[in-house]
This record gives structure tokens, C-alpha cells and sequence, in this order.
């Protein structure tokens, strides 16, 4: 396999979650859960923790970033911080970050070598290493600075049934304004949610489709665009499309026995079911009119241009 870092961005809820367990199966690719590190830790993203912390050539600073890691209340709330804290132990992070040459590719770099040691043994130093955060797709100049060779895929998905995906979660709290202000009573937040959602879902799916435009003209050898919709309903074509992509080789346990991930309508985070085809179009019949009509309107010209109905 000729590609050796793989990073999966996109919208959330458009499928980069099932798209990273999928290509996981294969024995050369090993892809993190979201560790968020360059939108929450390097000096590119908007929480900017590294450089709050001091210059990383520094023991103390290092150890800085070690402890921050590991603090359940440091915001790191992520896949890939859980995993961490689960599974590595702090000083055996601490001695992995000292090794590296301390800059912030160097650690993120780490992070994934780790992560591929324990989940690939011994075959870890011969599989491509990548990493799924769908906010990352704002920094996709930065990933590839960083790794000159990587390739980069685009989960894309309906923005309507973005929404619907989203306002589940925005309702359940756990995100948006219930997870943000946890002590405000339901009956003053719950009115605001449809008309945030549908807001944040245009703002973000637009931007989505701007980047894809802009990343289709810089780095047409290293990017791909993947509807959830086809990878739905024509898995293995769309995965061996994948593989082609990634220039390695298709293993039809890829695309066997799939499991339902992360749906917001089941209370099981992750199922047996496969490729659950209903997902695609549930969401005609819960989304709210107006949320539908607002969305429909907002982005109908990029709705035809991708393939959508409107």
C-alpha cells in the first residue's frame, strides 16, 4: 500500500463512523477514533491549547499536555480520549511524546502509532495510520502540510438528513445547547433547537460543499468525495472505489457483516443489522415541514448539484 496516512472528515452525522470501522477491516489501514487534536490542541485550531501550554521542547510543558490529556474534564471527551485514558497508561504517554522531535505533528503522530500498536500488534508498522475527526475537514491544508502524501476522504451526506440525525442528538443533550447549558430546564431550551439545528445544518453543509470545491481543485489526487447515500446502497462498489483510491487492496470482509453504527434512532450505539438502507430516506418522514422546507430552500442549487432531490 503505496498510501501511509488516511484521514476521514465531513459533516457530523454523514457516516465517517461507519466509514472508519469499515475500512478498518482491511489488514493494511489502521484509523483512529476522533481525537479532535487539531481543532482543540494545535496552534491552527480554535481552542489553541498547545501553544497556552509552552513550548513543548520544555519537560514541563510536555508533561503540561500529558496531564491535560488525561483530566476527564478537560474537554477531550473524545473517542480517541477515552480510548487513552482507558488504555495507556500516563507515563508510558509521556516517555512516547518525549521521543518524538515535540512538535505538534510529532505528537499527533504519536497518537496514532499508539493506537495502531494495540490495535494491530506486530503488523503496525506496515499499515497506513489515519485518523477520523469530520471537523478536520476545515483543516485538510494543514493534515496535508504534515503529511505530504496523505489522502483524504470527504463523507457527504443529505443535509436534511443531517438535521434530523442532529436534532435527536441536540435533544437527547448530547450536544448543542442542553450539553452546553446542562441546568437550563427543557421547556425554556427545547423551543430553540429546531430553529438552531436547521441554522447550524445549512451554515455547515454549505461550507462543506465550498471545501470540497476548494479541495477538488488543490489536491485532486489526494482527496474523494463519498456519499453516505452509496455506500448505503452499493457498499462494495463504493469501497472498492475506496481502495482504488487509497491504492490498496479490497478484502470483502469489508463490507460483511456490518454493523448499524451510531444511528440516533436506535438506543444501541453499535448493532448487528448491516447496511441499514432505511436510513437513507427515515428522515422524510420525521423531519418538520418548515425545518424541510427552510433547508430545501437555503441549499436547493447544491442539492440538485450532488444528487439530492429537492
Amino acid at each position: 500500500m503505496s498510501t501511509d496516512k488516511v484521514f476521514i472528515v465531513g459533516c457530523a452525522r454523514s457516516g465517517s463512523t461507519l466509514l472508519r470501522l469499515i475500512l478498518n477491516r482491511s489488514p493494511r489501514i489502521c484509523i483512529t477514533p476522533e481525537t479532535h487534536f487539531l481543532r482543540r490542541f494545535s496552534c491552527v485550531g480554535r481552542r489553541r491549547q498547545i501553544p497556552k501550554i509552552g513550548d513543548l521542547r520544555e519537560d514541563r510543558s510536555l508533561a503540561k499536555l500529558t496531564d491535560l490529556m488525561y483530566q476527564p474534564d478537560s474537554g477531550w471527551s473524545s473517542g480517541y480520549g477515552n480510548w487513552l485514558r482507558k488504555r495507556i497508561d500516563k507515563q508510558t504517554l509521556y516517555e512516547r511524546l518525549a521521543q518524538s522531535d515535540r512538535s505538534e505533528r510529532g505528537i499527533f503522530l504519536v497518537l496514532l502509532q499508539l493506537y495502531a500498536e494495540r490495535k494491530k500488534g506486530d503488523l503496525a508498522g506496515s499499515v497506513a495510520l489515519g485518523e477520523k475527526t469530520p471537523t478536520h475537514l476545515y483543516y485538510v491544508p494543514t493534515l496535508i502540510s504534515w503529511f505530504p502524501g496523505a489522502k483524504i476522504i470527504h463523507t457527504f451526506r443529505d443535509p436534511r438528513g443531517l438535521f434530523v440525525s442532529r436534532l435527536v442528538k441536540a435533544k437527547s443533550g448530547q450536544w448543542g445547547l442542553k450539553a452546553k447549558f446542562p441546568a437550563l430546564p427543557g421547556w425554556l431550551v427545547d423551543p430553540f433547537l429546531l430553529p438552531l439545528e436547521v441554522q447550524l445544518t445549512a451554515r455547515s453543509w454549505k461550507d462543506a460543499v465550498d471545501l470540497h470545491e476548494k479541495y477538488s481543485r488543490l489536491y485532486p489526487n489526494q482527496y474523494l468525495l463519498q456519499r453516505f447515500e452509496d455506500l448505503i446502497t452499493n457498499p462494495e462498489e463504493s469501497v472498492r472505489n475506496i481502495c482504488r483510491f487509497l491504492e490498496t487492496d479490497y478484502h470483502p470482509d469489508m463490507t460483511r457483516e456490518v454493523v448499524v453504527v451510531g444511528s440516533s434512532y436506535h438506543e444501541e450505539k453499535r448493532k448487528p443489522g448491516g447496511f441499514e438502507r432505511q436510513a437513507i430516506d427515515r428522515w422524510k418522514t420525521v423531519i418538520h415541514p418548515s425545518a424541510k422546507a427552510w433547508l430545501t430552500f437555503w441549499t436547493r442549487r447544491e442539492l440538485v448539484q450532488f444528487g439530492y432531490a429537492p
